[in-house]
């Protein structure tokens, strides 16, 4: 299997300069280059300068993937979000790291596996970027699941003994962003339901945030309009959810420990598996009720269905053939008529001796079939 290595960065909260664009261009000549990204695959070789320097310096959201099982998704924030101290507890270090770097702080995420890596689709980065929205009008939903890909991590950078930082609101049904996010860092799903259970219920509501919005005091409201005059680029919206989720926080009690949540996943994976153990055994007994009925009634067909093999044959549909054949075998076998059998397939050879690759077809399949049955 060749290398295969993806690169995509975009820029959400302002494009790019003419500028930018060159300097781009000069890190790669042969990458997608436009106002709001940069795009470059390998299938030899790989990016020349550092991601996460190019992410601090031109883009918002980065994503990494190589098929041999590296992902990295890193995120961009403004410092003057104010975000550091309520994120830091997410961010223990090894897959999941927070760094400081000049007016902005970096989120990098990494799961490595020496699996093959998952099919590529170019639209991944464009699944997860909305996270980064989400954090600024703080929703930690996003920073809950880089804990958990710590916690699962072989590095054992979470002690067992380790409180869960809070739960935000949002992890008991993820939406759309965070379900990529699960997928393309393989965070167990188990782990993820069982920390969902500790969610509080969303408390965004839209009428309470209206009202909260209609009863600010004159003077917040004239700076959230000066702020949308001053700066072009504002996100009024994100700031002021983001004021409201503040305002509104509440103190979480009784934390669960990491042995808990890990113990906790463990009997939602065994209840899981037992259901999909039933569910699939459900479907097994369903199929072979339905194997068995065609079965009976290729027999209760006879000559018939030897008819339509000698059909297939003259219409040159050699495997369609054996396939029937092979299926009036199991039929003979279930009804204990195998002489019948024999004697329709020795006739057919009678009438058709230049059928000899349809023919050794059938014998290895009987041979096979015969193996099977006595091991």
């Amino acid at each position: 299997m060749s290398e295969y290595q993806c690169y995509d960065f975009v820029a959400i909260d302002r494009p790019l300069t003419s500028d930018e664009m060159e300097e781009l261009r000069a890190i790669s000549t042969r990458a997608e280059i436009s106002s709001t990204r940069f795009f470059n695959e390998y299938n030899w070789g790989q990016l020349r300068r550092d991601p996460a320097v190019i992410l601090a310096r031109y883009f918002d959201a980065f994503l990494y993937h190589a098929n041999w099982g590296w992902n990295r998704f890193m995120l961009r924030l403004p410092a003057k979000s104010g975000l550091l101290p309520e994120l830091k507890p997410y961010f223990p270090g090894g897959p999941s790291t927070l760094t400081e770097s000049g007016e902005h702080l970096i989120i990098d995420l990494r799961s490595d596996t020496e699996e093959q890596g998952e099919y590529w689709h170019a639209d991944r980065l464009d699944d997860l970027a909305p996270l980064r929205t989400d954090l600024l009008e703080r929703d930690l939903s996003a920073a809950y699941l880089a804990w958990l890909l710590a916690v699962q991590s072989e590095d054992e950078v979470v002690a067992p003994s380790a409180k869960e930082p809070p739960v935000p609101p949002g992890l008991r049904n993820p939406s759309p962003a965070l379900e990529a996010l699960i997928d393309f860092l393989r965070i167990d799903e188990d782990l993820v339901k069982a920390a969902g259970e500790g969610s509080p219920t969303e408390s965004t509501d839209a009428d309470l945030l209206r009202s909260w919005v209609s009863a600010l005091p004159a003077s917040d409201k004239d700076r959230w309009l000066m702020q949308a005059i001053e700066d072009p680029h504002a996100k009024i919206r994100t700031g002021l959810i983001a004021a409201f989720r503040r305002e509104r926080a509440t103190k979480q009690a009784g934390r669960r420990s990491v042995s808990q949540l890990l113990s906790r996943a463990e009997e939602l994976r065994i209840e899981r598996e037992r259901k999909e153990a039933e569910k699939a055994e459900k479907a097994r007994r369903l199929e072979e009720k339905k194997r068995k009925q065609y079965l009976a009634a290729l027999t209760k067909e006879g000559s018939a269905a030897w008819s339509r093999v000698e059909q297939l044959l003259e219409s040159k549909k050699n495997d369609d053939a054996v396939n029937l054949t092979m299926d009036l075998h199991a039929a003979a076998l279930d009804s204990g008529d195998r002489r019948q059998f024999e004697e329709e397939l020795k006739a057919l050879r009678e009438r058709h001796p230049r059928r000899r690759k349809y023919f050794q077809s059938v014998r290895r399949e009987l041979e096979s079939k015969h193996r099977e049955m006595l091991s």
